[in-house]
């Protein structure tokens, strides 16, 4: 069986978003909220957001950071930083 996620657009803005505002550790990472108006609202309502990054999270692209206020952050882990970085995926 093969657990590799195939990623789908809305998967990839998010993941884009995160690469873009170099959020690539736990002190340094965005809420739902502000991923949301980066991708200028692109992704849907926010239970669709916070679903496709807990499959993110299950497959090892994303990492939860640091509280913000109330709110869980996110930030790219090694395999979601070897999308935009040239390497290939494992």
């Amino acid at each position: 069986m093969n657990d590799k996620l195939e990623l789908n657009r809305l998967e990839y803005l998010i993941l884009k978003s995160l690469h873009e505002m170099e959020c690539t550790d736990r002190f340094h990472g965005m809420t739902i909220t502000e991923i949301m108006e980066e991708t200028d609202n692109a992704l849907g309502v926010r239970m669709t957001v916070y679903r496709k990054l807990n499959k993110l999270l299950k497959a090892g692209y994303v990492g939860k950071g640091v509280m913000d206020n109330h709110a869980d952050t996110f930030y790219l882990l090694d395999k979601g930083n070897r999308l935009f970085d040239g390497g290939k995926e494992e």
